[in-house]
């Protein structure tokens, strides 16, 4: 009998020139992003606030809770992703960079020994190329 299962694979990076340059520019982009959503809500939620306020106290009080946790909630996205931008900018060239987890699926046969088949796999990339495959 013969039963396929789910393993975590985990995926690194070989930092590189090229490697940090996008890594950069991709975070940089989407903290950019973000402030560019957290300027258009403020506008709209100012407007809104306008207009609601004048018809319903009630509607208004709920409206100024979401913006908030909106605001929030982008706000921990952007430290977030400013952290992470910090980290890469000291990354050296030859460091090794997690860039995430993956679930593959493995074969399992009677008589197989279950903690090899189990155990974490590793992809290492460089450039986008694997270079590396480790089970």
């Amino acid at each position: 009998m013969t039963l396929y299962v789910k393993r975590p694979v985990l995926i690194k990076n070989v930092v590189t020139e090229n490697f940090k340059k996008q890594m950069l520019e991709e975070l940089s982009n989407a903290i950019k992003q973000i402030e560019i959503r957290l300027e258009q809500m403020e506008f709209r939620g100012r407007r809104m606030i306008a207009d609601i306020g004048k018809k319903d106290q009630r509607k208004l009080s709920g409206l100024q809770e979401e913006l908030k946790q909106e605001r929030e909630k982008q706000g921990q996205l952007k430290e977030d992703l400013e952290y992470k931008l910090s980290e890469i900018e000291k990354l050296q060239v030859g460091d090794v960079f997690v860039s995430g987890i993956y679930d593959s699926p493995v074969k399992i046969d009677v008589g197989d020994k279950i903690m090899e088949k189990l155990s974490q796999a590793e992809i290492i990339v460089e450039d986008g190329i694997v270079i590396q495959i480790t089970e």
